[in-house]
Order: structure tokens, then C-alpha cells, then sequence
């Protein structure tokens, strides 16, 4: 009994073996066809095979390729962040990658820029699953611009401040609202300078006074007014202010003074050219450059300085 089962086995196998040379080529063309129970993991069903005398037809398979494609993208993460800012702090507070509740990073990041200044600080804005940008002035203020929806808001902003001086405004920084912290220290409180002169051409000296190091933007100005009236005697106005950055003293055509401001050295000397070249000065003389953060009480002389 045991004889005949596998004589029946083996024909049973060899017939197998014959319907799968007759099944038609095209299908085989497919893919490497392959008996199978029905489509699997990664599977694709092509067709049935030829029945043969005592052999029932049985599916056909191939690897399906496009079970290799990627797989669909998971939900997206929700993140939302808030910063806040000082007017007179150098650097900017973020507090984010929170998946809801933006109310909760806005007490955050206040509470965090106000326990570093002191108070006086405010919330600069919120937004979720984008960046923000922030532009720096030549005085060192801010702006944002959110870069959301193809960034129009970052471009129109950083357009608008760059319209009101010399050169184009910088971007301090690009946030993502994924970012979990910023935290700077008590080092972002900025350094002020401020220059003074005379009031018009009655008595004036070709001078320029210089308060810097000072704390806030209205101590400097103070300062520096102080200064020019002890030592004239007469009206004085404030003719550049800075909050950590430089004071560039320079002169076009031998006797038109000027002071301009910008956030570093260059930057500021670069400012004085293009104002040069924007008054169709014939000559432009870059004279002192005045740190901001270096305290003190400084008087330039147009007239007597060399020519940097």
C-alpha cells in the first residue's frame, strides 16, 4: 500500500511538472512565475494553471515590484514654538517643538527672556510646522518674518527694513518651530553707542561726541549730548545711535562730516562707501570706527583725522 501511495505521489508530480511547461509563455513573461496558495506577502496572482488529467489548476504568482515602493509617509509631527525678545538684548528667547497648546510656550519663553533681563520683555510670536526668521536693523533691532507658505512674509519684511538703510538688512537667525530652546544669558544684554554734534553750521566745530558702553539707547544719547553742549556751549543732537555694533566716522569731498552705523566693522565701512557714492561725493575719507561695546566718552575731529 505503502509502494503504491508514493507511485501515485511521483506521477502526481511528474504531471505537475507538465502542466507548468504548458502553461502559455506570456504569463511566465510576467515574472518568474510560481505555483503558490494565493497571493502572499509581496505577492501578485498572474493566472491559474492548465488542468491535466488528475491534477486539479492551481494559482500562479509573481513577486509583486511595487510591494517595494515606499511606504506611506507616517503622520506628520505637529510642532509649534515661540520666541520672545527685549529691545535691549542682543539675541532672541525660542521655546518649542511642542505638539499643541502654543499658550504653553508662549508663558515659557516669556518668563525664560525675562528672568535674564530683568523684565520688559515681550512675545515676539508664535507659529507651528514652519520657520520664522529673524532680521536684524543696522541698530541692531529686530524683526520676523514668518517663512511659512513660500516665505512672502520674510521676503516683504527683510524688503521693508532694508529700504530704510544703506545696506540690506541680515538675517540673525532662521527658528524652526521644531527648535526645543534658545536660552542666551545675561552676555545678550547689548552695549549702546550714540554720537552727538552741533546743531547746524552756526558753531559748529567739525566734531563728533561719542558716548558708549552704556546700557540703554537713552543713556547713550543723554551722554553723548552732555558731551557736545559742555564742550560748545552750544544746541547739539544725537547723529547715530548703535546697540552692539560700530559708529564709522567719515567725510566726502574734504569737508562734508558724516557718521553712519551698521552691526560689525565692515559692515559699517561698507555703509560709508555706498553713502559716498550715493551723494555722488567726489572723494570719501573713512576716519574713526567706534565699538559700541567698549565704554567711554570719545570726541573724533573731522578735520584733524587720518584717513583709514
Amino acid at each position: 500500500m505503502t509502494r503504491f501511495l508514493d507511485l501515485h505521489r511521483m506521477a502526481r508530480m511528474l504531471l505537475i511538472g507538465l502542466a507548468w511547461c504548458l502553461w502559455p509563455v506570456q504569463a511566465q513573461a510576467q515574472g518568474q512565475a510560481y505555483p503558490c496558495n494565493g497571493a502572499g506577502p509581496g505577492e501578485r496572482v498572474v493566472g491559474m494553471s492548465p488542468a491535466a488529467p488528475g491534477v486539479a489548476s492551481f494559482p500562479l504568482c509573481v513577486r509583486d515590484e511595487s510591494s517595494n515602493a515606499p511606504a506611506e509617509p507616517a503622520a506628520a509631527h505637529n510642532s509649534y514654538a515661540a520666541i520672545a525678545w527685549h529691545p535691549d538684548a542682543a539675541d532672541i528667547w525660542v521655546d518649542g517643538n511642542y505638539s499643541g497648546g502654543e499658550n504653553i510656550a508662549e508663558r515659557e519663553v516669556v518668563a525664560a527672556c525675562n528672568s535674564v533681563m530683568g523684565g520688559g520683555c515681550s512675545l515676539a510670536g508664535d507659529w507651528g510646522n514652519s520657520s520664522m526668521a529673524i532680521i536684524r536693523d543696522r541698530n541692531g533691532s529686530f524683526y520676523r518674518g514668518w517663512a511659512g507658505e513660500g516665505g512672502a512674509e520674510r521676503r516683504r519684511v527683510l524688503a521693508e527694513c532694508s529700504a530704510k538703510q544703506l545696506l540690506p538688512c541680515e538675517i540673525f537667525a532662521t527658528i524652526r518651530s521644531s527648535t526645543n530652546r534658545r536660552s542666551p544669558g545675561p552676555s545678550a544684554r547689548k552695549f549702546y553707542a550714540v554720537s552727538a554734534w552741533v546743531v547746524g553750521s552756526d558753531g559748529y566745530d567739525h566734531k563728533l561726541y561719542i558716548a558708549s558702553g552704556q546700557r540703554s539707547a537713552d543713556a547713550a544719547t543723554a551722554a553723548a549730548i552732555k558731551a557736545c553742549r559742555d564742550a560748545t556751549s552750544r544746541p547739539c543732537e544725537s547723529t547715530a545711535l548703535t546697540g552692539n555694533g560700530f559708529i564709522q566716522a567719515y567725510r566726502m569731498d574734504g569737508n562734508r562730516d558724516s557718521a553712519t552705523v551698521e552691526t560689525s566693522a565692515k559692515r559699517a565701512q561698507e555703509a560709508a562707501r555706498v553713502n559716498c557714492k550715493k551723494q555722488k561725493g567726489t572723494s570719501c575719507e573713512l576716519q574713526a570706527l567706534f565699538d559700541s561695546r567698549k565704554p567711554g566718552l570719545f570726541v573724533h575731529d573731522f578735520a584733524k583725522a587720518k584717513t583709514r
